[in-house]
């Protein structure tokens, strides 16, 4: 146990989203508007397409926002914290969110997690949807047993609702067949989100984690600074070549998110920040308490809970580890 007592946990695009918190934090902090210029240089499009990625409806606007809205919004909000003196001592993520914590804990520059977001989108278009679905906590539905698994399917297990009465789980596939599925399960039983994303934990998507592979091999990852826990199986990524795999599995692998928690227990987590609107608010069951921050008004929130539970907001772990952390530039902002 390293004794670190604050988590920054990152999600994925997991539905509709309102850009609402995010433009009010982005008209009210020079911190946020400088990475949102930096992320939209480094990707070629204008700062305002990754802050309103949504066009008319539920189509983006540019398909490279699609892909590194959310992104954006969870370094933005990291850096926010950060100029608030509130750093992480662990951090953990799921679908896109495991890449990006990967980023923040020192492991690649963010520039070159720009490149593989867009990447991992490339040819995808519509085919790349995802949604939530709600299950009794001890059985699968009779509406899922009979969704085409060629079409539909399980991406991962994002644990209990709050209740403690149903699984939240993530699906993936034809965005087409994610609808009919929505619209043959009980009311709100299965929730699409959006689609031409970045391909995270669907099985039959090889050819993009092949994609992501052969990118992965040429990108400069490194150890990370930070505990960075896997959303994939209960452990602690410490390598250069276990972020590495990290990106490639993501793909296709099954998502687990209890058990990226459970390797958060193990390092002496506390609380629990939620960066940006990366996981469903006041929806998931967690061992210890959760703040999302996703516009100025949570940051409040954030800050009373770190005090009321005595939590360390800016551990020595963030620290670099010495001389050769420090050479390297590892977790600058830019």
């Amino acid at each position: 146990m390293t004794g670190a007592a604050l988590a920054f946990l990152c999600g994925t695009d997991l539905g509709p989203w309102d850009a609402g918190g995010l433009a009010a934090f982005h008209a009210g902090s020079p911190v946020l508007r400088y990475q949102y210029r930096k992320m939209a240089g480094w990707a070629g499009v204008e700062a305002d397409a990754l802050l309103r990625p949504a066009g008319d409806g539920d189509a983006p606007r540019h398909p490279v926002a699609g892909r590194l809205a959310l992104a954006t919004a969870m370094l933005g909000i990291h850096d926010v914290l950060a100029a608030h003196r509130i750093r992480p001592g662990v951090l953990g993520g799921v679908g896109t969110g495991a890449l990006v914590a990967a980023s923040l804990a020192g492991a690649l520059p963010r520039a070159e997690l720009v490149r593989a977001l867009m990447a991992g989108g490339a040819g995808t278009g519509d085919r790349a949807a995802s949604a939530l679905a709600f299950w009794p906590a001890r059985s699968v539905p009779d509406w899922y047993r009979g969704a085409g698994s060629e079409e539909v399917r399980f991406g991962g297990a994002l644990g209990r609702d709050t209740s403690g009465r149903y699984r939240v789980v993530l699906l993936t596939g034809e965005r087409s067949a994610l609808l009919r599925l929505a619209a043959a399960a009980p009311p709100g039983a299965v929730r699409p989100g959006g689609s031409d994303r970045c391909v995270v934990h669907d099985p039959l998507a090889r050819e993009a984690q092949a994609r992501m592979r052969r990118l992965a091999a040429g990108l400069p990852f490194t150890a990370p600074r930070l505990p960075l826990c896997s959303a994939l199986e209960a452990r602690t990524l410490c390598t250069a070549d276990e972020v590495r795999e990290l990106f490639a599995r993501t793909v296709v692998e099954r998502a687990d998110l209890d058990s990226g928690v459970a390797a958060m227990q193990a390092h002496g987590v506390r609380l629990g920040l939620v960066l940006g609107p990366s996981l469903p608010r006041n929806l998931l069951r967690f061992p210890f308490p959760v703040v999302p921050v996703e516009s100025p008004e949570d940051l409040p929130h954030a800050i009373g809970a770190l005090l009321e539970l005595g939590v360390e907001a800016s551990p020595a772990a963030h620290r670099a580890p010495g001389p050769a952390g420090a050479a390297s530039g590892r977790g600058h902002p830019g």
